[in-house]
């Protein structure tokens, strides 16, 4: 059982209680300041009827169900990026396509002029009951995020112009035409901004249904229609990026037609004054944490960009795309909490949910990644050849065993802000930030590729730390990292050693088999008895005599 504040001593987790206390609570937890409403009441002030069941998040879908979609969401767009990245590769060639990465990389930093609303918008959405309380924090946030989208994209086009043609290590025949491509880059900021704003209404919602097809449908359309200009024959970097454009655009209205069915829209659009306040304090910190947290995660290709020159950003970047797709259980499992995290508070049954995840993901997480690690060499020589795979595939397997790390913190990394303490995480960014680039730059210089992972990892551990620290669950998850850290341990050392395949196949799967047998007696109880109640009803005869 997990030991609680007093015991503990953790101050921050007496910081985050205390912090809840001055809420409104209801059997719920805490909320906000509008009342929940009496049927009879919304009929009169909406003009609506009444939500349904359905409608409401307090009656939404189970976590698990809710984790599932939001994984499959999360996957089949991977399995669509796994198929384009050799065709780029053969259409465009390393170089060019190593600049679209940057480029892509470059814009990413960009998310941060959301100003954090997206996810303020998703925390206080799913405390409100109320339609047009819901409307109005969502016109809010969505105006406001859409103004400060077009004011990064001014800053982009004139930032992006210097740091392409003087900074960035780019073949001198493809720097003018991405200077000429910088505008079609920088009216993509807008669009990012919104739909950071409109999946938060839909995750506040737990519409995950919608959310994740619309996301499938922006996601898939910035990948395939490049790719298919270049197959047309237009694979200048101005075209590429225009085809991008259109296929976030395509993403954009897909979701604003789901959030008007999931919200739904009410009024007419609209800043609503009361609500800048709240939206702004709390997306403040996370704007912080927007603003800082690219320059962790995506600044080591900026490093390698600089230092080693693009053909290095695709040794890098591919195994750390690739590896990323490790954290969509993570992802998918802190998405689908995060609305009840919100709406539930600091109770004991929200804390039991908190520390049944991290057990339950480092059960879980184990076996695939161990899987991961003993395949990377074998996979990555048939899918991007033996060349790129001799300096991608140790970068990958590093990168493999920071995630192992580092996945489970996605849940006290969420918890956080879902109690209102988004500023927390954001500090402890600040506070990293000068250590870490100094760290990157010096293992870039002394390593290179493998330099840059090796930061990451050590990056991503202090972040972990920091959040189990923070929300009292440094217990949970060291009993739980402690039982499975051999398999993993072993795995990267056959890996990285590259022994004999009749060494390396039995005992990959004696690791493996271990991995396994350790993860299931590591399992939260609750999915212990859920799959025993799944064996023994499909053990039971279909008929009878």
């Amino acid at each position: 059982m997990r030991p609680s504040t007093a015991s503990t001593g953790d101050p921050f987790r007496a910081r985050l209680s205390k912090d809840t206390k001055h809420l409104p609570r209801n059997k719920h937890g805490p909320m906000n300041h509008t009342p929940e409403p009496v049927v009879l009441a919304h009929a009169h002030t909406t003009g609506l009827p009444p939500p349904k069941a359905s409608e409401d998040p307090k009656h939404g879908p189970s976590i698990g169900r809710s984790t599932l979609i939001n994984l499959l969401g999360l996957l089949v767009p991977t399995v669509v990026g796994l198929a384009t990245v050799p065709l780029y590769l053969h259409q465009i060639g390393e170089i060019r396509y190593g600049v679209l990465l940057l480029a892509f990389t470059f814009l990413g930093y960009f998310g941060a002029f959301d100003l954090g609303l997206g996810r303020a918008v998703a925390q206080r959405v799913a405390r409100q009951d109320n339609v047009q309380d819901r409307n109005h924090t969502f016109w809010t946030a969505f105006l406001l995020s859409t103004g400060m989208g077009i004011i990064g994209a001014i800053l982009l086009y004139f930032l992006g112009q210097w740091l392409f043609a003087a900074i960035f290590r780019i073949p001198a025949e493809l720097r003018p035409e991405m200077e000429n491509a910088v505008p079609w880059l920088a009216a993509i900021v807008p669009l990012t901004a919104v739909i950071s704003v409109l999946a938060g209404a839909l995750e506040a919602r737990q519409s995950f249904v919608a959310l994740n097809l619309s996301q499938m449908t922006g996601v898939i359309g910035l990948q395939i229609l490049p790719l298919a200009a270049a197959m047309l024959g237009h694979s200048s970097m101005p075209v590429l990026l225009a085809a991008a454009l259109a296929g976030r655009l395509l993403g954009v209205a897909v979701m604003i037609a789901t959030t008007a069915r999931a919200l739904p829209f009410y009024g007419l659009p609209h800043i609503h004054r009361p609500e800048i306040g709240p939206l702004l304090r709390f997306g403040g910190w996370v704007s912080v944490s927007g603003l800082v947290t690219p320059l962790l995660t995506i600044v080591d290709r900026f490093f390698i960009g600089t230092m080693l020159g693009a053909a290095a950003v695709t040794a890098y970047t591919v195994p750390y795309n690739l590896t990323q797709r490790f954290t969509y259980l993570p992802a998918a499992l802190s998405t689908a909490l995060f609305p009840r995290f919100a709406r539930g508070g600091n109770s004991e049954n929200a804390q039991q949910i908190l520390n049944d995840g991290i057990r339950g993901l480092v059960a879980i997480q184990t076996p695939f990644i161990v899987l991961g690690i003993l395949l990377i060499y074998p996979f990555f020589n048939l899918w991007i050849g033996s060349d790129l795979t001799r300096r991608a595939a140790p970068v990958a397997i590093v990168l493999l065993v920071g995630i192992w790390i580092n996945g489970p913190a996605y849940l006290p990394h969420n918890w956080m802000p879902a109690q209102g303490r988004p500023d927390l995480m954001a500090r402890f960014y600040l506070a990293e930030l000068l250590p870490f680039l100094a760290l990157l730059w010096w293992l870039v210089d002394l390593w290179g590729i493998m330099g840059a992972a090796l930061a990451w990892v050590i990056r991503s551990t202090a972040d972990a730390a920091f959040c189990f620290v923070a929300t009292g669950t440094t217990r949970t998850y060291g009993i739980a990292s402690g039982i499975t850290l051999l398999p993993v341990a072993i795995a990267t050392i056959m890996a990285l050693t590259q022994n004999p395949l009749f060494v390396y196949i039995p005992g990959g799967l004696i690791t493996l088999l271990v991995a396994i047998a350790l993860s299931f007696f590591l399992l939260p109880k609750p999915i212990k008895h859920r799959i025993h109640a799944w064996r023994h009803r499909s053990a039971k005869p279909v008929w009878e005599p």
